[in-house]
């Protein structure tokens, strides 16, 4: 809803326009209306006010004298001229003063109403274009829906960066919009806004620095905060940028602001940080994750199983109890997650680090860290088995066993589960013998062998029907079995059937 002041001396035009406004149906509201032109000045001074309708000749202070005025406070102001035939020369004057667009008198609705739409416009992509400060921040899927009132980055903001916390079992409700709802219902008459940031688990909250007054310091708005969300069930590490910032300001706070939680926030108790006053918290004596992580990556370089497995679970129980850092753990994951894959590589010249990567992320979502350990055990005892399984046979023995499986069933669907259970090894380890040893994906692989079959079949039997031989080998799809036909034979079912007729 656009904000509009009324400046006019006359009051039967001043309550015509008013009226006009009124029953236009535009997105506006009438917040002030001033009979000269110092009352309109203070009102647009003391009001948020978008746009300013004013006659060109006011008493107590001029119509340009007071748009002048009223342009250096609020540079952004949209402005309306009123003027009669007589002040015609005058008012082109004011276009030195950016005016937006005029009205002659008498008023009318037709003239209003184009003119105030062509305003609107212009405050609407403003206002889009101000929006783009948060590009780059917010969660893409989130930011297309996102509205937000006319000027609302007018004023500066006061910045937080909230964080779920990890491994404090399943939250449902932290997303901005309950969040959002909670705060403005607690902190009354504050306002929040509260946005889904591009970083998982982490929201971007703005409200005005009237937030922090001499009654409450930073520090203890955060404990506030972090109290309610615990209460509801919401546990979240926050940090605070409490020096208000511009709009074009506010992506810089939300990294920094992201990158202090992301360096802190430990795996037990959540943390409050200021920005201004960045105190260590989380662990007293930070471990040298390198140090400890060469340990173990000498362990997978010789294969040692039992000794990492048996180390590993000591080092989890001791992490546990001196609450280490979500950081260093993420860091120590991605060291043990390195060396399988650099194992790997030296026997096949390919790193699969972010393949092994991908199957660490998804524990640092367990409820518990208990879970997360157990999980983590799991996963790494499987790699070790995939690893030693590689290097006493290479892998090749495998992938023998599982083409052979292929083809014996060619004429039905075999998924990556079924071939799991049927070689009792993991279905990460079977991709990746498969992609060692046929340079494709199991699906890819598994897709030329049907079609080999299928042009295998078609040459034995020309007088076949696409449909039949389609069902057949279990496509289903008479029109998907055409489209993979061609895809690995170079030409569609019905072209290879003329081509085999004419020899």
């Amino acid at each position: 809803m656009y904000k509009i002041l009324i400046a006019e001396d006359s009051k039967p035009i001043l309550r015509n326009i008013k009226e006009l406004l009124l029953t236009s149906g535009l997105p506006v509201q009438v917040v002030h209306t001033a009979s000269n032109g110092a009352d309109a000045l203070e009102g647009v001074l003391s009001r948020e006010v978008d746009i300013l309708i004013t006659d060109i000749r006011m008493p107590k202070l001029d119509g340009l004298a007071m748009i002048e005025e009223a342009k250096k406070a609020k540079p952004g102001l949209k402005v309306i001229l009123i003027s009669g035939y007589n002040d015609f020369e005058y008012t082109r004057k004011a276009i030195n003063l950016q005016v937006t667009d005029y009205l002659l008198k008498p008023v009318e609705r037709p003239a209003l109403v184009e003119v105030m739409e062509r305003v609107i416009v212009q405050l609407g992509e403003e206002h889009r274009k101000e929006f783009a400060v948060l590009d780059g921040i917010l969660d893409p899927s989130f930011s297309q829906e996102l509205t937000l009132p006319p000027g609302y980055f007018r004023n500066k903001k006061l910045v937080l960066v909230l964080h779920r916390q990890f491994f404090r079992g399943a939250v449902s409700g932290f997303l901005p919009g309950p969040v959002q709802e909670l705060l403005n219902l607690s902190f009354a008459p504050h306002s929040f806004r509260v946005f889904a940031a591009n970083k998982p688990n982490q929201l971007l909250v703005l409200t005005d620095p009237s937030f922090i007054d001499g009654s409450v310091s930073p520090m203890e708005r955060l404990e506030q905060i972090g109290a309610l969300l615990e209460d509801e069930g919401l546990p979240a590490s926050i940090a605070g940028q409490f020096i208000p910032a511009a709009a074009n300001e506010i992506a810089g706070c939300c990294h920094s602001l992201s990158g202090l939680l992301g360096s802190r926030i430990s795996i037990a108790k959540t943390c409050l940080l200021d920005a201004a006053h960045p105190a260590g918290q989380g662990i007293e004596a930070s471990e040298d994750v390198e140090r400890i992580g060469a340990r173990f990556t000498d362990k997978i370089q010789k294969l040692q199983k039992e000794p990492f497995l048996r180390q590993l679970e000591e080092q989890l129980l001791k992490w546990g109890r001196t609450n280490v850092r979500v950081a260093q753990l993420q860091r120590f994951t991605a060291l043990l997650a390195n060396a399988f894959a650099a194992h790997q590589q030296d026997r096949n010249g390919k790193n699969d680090w972010a393949a092994y990567m991908a199957e660490v992320q998804p524990l640092f979502e367990c409820p518990s860290y208990g879970e997360f350990c157990s999980g983590l055990l799991a996963l790494l005892e499987g790699w070790f088995t995939e690893t030693q399984s590689l290097n006493k046979k290479g892998g090749y023995e495998l992938f023998s066993l599982i083409d052979a499986y292929l083809k014996a069933n060619l004429y039905s669907q075999v998924s990556m589960n079924e071939l799991s259970a049927a070689f009792h090894v993991s279905p990460s380890y079977i991709s990746r013998v498969v992609k060692k040893y046929s340079n494709s994906t199991l699906m890819q692989y598994y897709l030329d062998l049907k079609i080999a079959e299928a042009r295998k079949v078609m040459q034995s039997n020309p007088a076949i029907k696409i449909k039949e031989l389609s069902d057949a080998l279990c496509f289903y799809d008479q029109h998907y079995f055409s489209k993979v036909f061609k895809e690995y034979a170079g030409c569609n079912p019905s072209e290879y059937k003329t081509m085999l007729k004419g020899g």
